[in-house]
């Protein structure tokens, strides 16, 4: 009898061999997309592309004609966003559970590496964002509501002092005094892939006789200078006493909206992360003989309405030494409300001013971090964890 007579086997063996080697590679081919996909974030399907230069910063929409374009319009992120399933910004470290959780507005939202990634880092642990772009407490306290879940050590609330406040009114005024609704709806316009030229926007007002307030001039002590351009209001939030802010609606509105979100934290440790806004730290070192001057000549005082809530007074003169006795008077207020409320208070303004001599921490030409003001909010916050651990657990809810 020969091999001839039995060919079955040899066919069955040369087919299992075959499938053998198609799996193997197949596993080989997904290994390589999953490796390739971590070295290169970018390379994954489904992703958000943007691109954000010194010509889209918002000092130029704020204030129409006011900002004097850079000559060099540089690339300050480039990059691909995911989103997770509620609609929220991915963390690079997702996990099925999320130790910590941060509720914020475009200082969490935005960044092309976000601080809360970083703090991820920092601690070794799944951060989630739940961050979105132009909200504020009321929101925060309806994210808190809807997304949180049960089983967070901490639970953060990034408040930023340059439009939380105002948000408040805002959104009292668009939902009346009932819940506040949310939308989290994206509106991406067309990826852009190229920087563009000053012409190509239509966004940004040019003066042609060339009279700008800003940027400003700022010393640091090595004698070097660097320009940077602000948004006026965010100045005039600063521009209150004390009493202002304690006595008003909004700061009433802000101490209701965080004992909501400290009852929906479901028992974790909650802490308030106060985020200064880029005239808190660097208007101190602008040259007083310059722009500073015109700008505090056009200052605006924050006062106390006839309903309760903030307002700004009419366009009056503000000596410099009047002002600057007043930039900490919001964050001292909202820092004895968020300790009432039983929040940690995480305060970012010593730390940025400490490096504002040295180091620029905000985009020259937007209100908004660079990868520096992100870093060193991640540092400052993981420190602060680390030294103050939670011991409250989620089966506390309610103590």
């Amino acid at each position: 009898m020969t091999n001839s007579e039995h060919p079955a086997p040899a066919r069955r063996a040369s087919f299992l061999g075959t499938l053998v080697l198609i799996a193997a590679g197949t596993l080989a081919g997904l290994l390589l997309i999953v490796l390739l996909i971590r070295a290169f974030p970018s390379l994954e399907p489904g992703g958000q592309r943007f691109l954000f230069t010194d010509l889209d910063g918002d000092t130029f929409r704020h204030q129409p004609g006011q900002v004097r374009p850079p000559a060099e319009n540089r690339v300050l992120e480039d990059g691909v966003r995911y989103d997770d399933a509620d609609g929220f910004r991915r963390p690079a470290r997702t996990a099925d559970h999320y130790p910590i959780a941060v509720i914020g507005d475009s200082f969490t939202d935005g960044g092309q590496t976000p601080w809360t990634d970083l703090l991820a880092e920092a601690l070794d642990l799944p951060v989630r964002n739940l961050g979105w772009s132009g909200f504020g407490p009321l929101e925060y306290q309806a994210i808190a509501e809807q997304y949180l879940a049960d089983d967070h050590t901490w639970v953060l609330v990034a408040y930023f002092e340059g439009n939380d406040l105002s948000n408040i009114q805002t959104s009292r005024q668009r939902f009346g005094d009932g819940p506040v609704t949310l939308n989290l709806t994206k509106t991406f316009g067309a990826p852009v892939s190229s920087v563009r030229e000053l012409s190509d926007y239509n966004d940004i007002t040019i003066d042609p006789q060339e009279r700008y307030l800003y940027p400003l001039i700022h010393h640091r002590p090595d004698g070097s200078t660097f320009e940077v351009a602000y948004i006026s209001d965010y100045l005039w939030w600063l521009n209150g006493e004390a009493s202002t802010y304690a006595d008003s609606r909004n700061v009433r509105e802000l101490r209701a909206a965080l004992d909501a979100i400290r009852a929906a934290a479901n028992g974790a440790c909650v802490g308030l992360v106060y985020v200064p806004n880029k005239e808190h730290i660097y208007m101190p070192l602008a040259d007083p003989a310059g722009n500073r001057q015109y700008v505090l000549q056009n200052a605006r005082e924050l006062m106390l309405g006839a309903d309760g809530w903030l307002t700004h007074g009419d366009v009056a003169p503000v000596d410099w030494d009047t002002l600057a006795a007043r930039l900490d008077n919001q964050r001292d207020v909202v820092a004895q409300v968020a300790q009432d409320a039983g929040y940690a208070f995480i305060d970012l303004v010593p730390a940025f001013q400490a490096a504002a001599p040295q180091t620029l921490t905000y985009y020259p030409y937007d209100s908004h971090w660079n990868y520096e003001g992100h870093s060193l909010t991640a540092h400052t916050v993981s420190e602060y964890l680390k030294n103050t651990p939670c011991t409250k657990r989620p089966s506390q809810a309610g103590s």
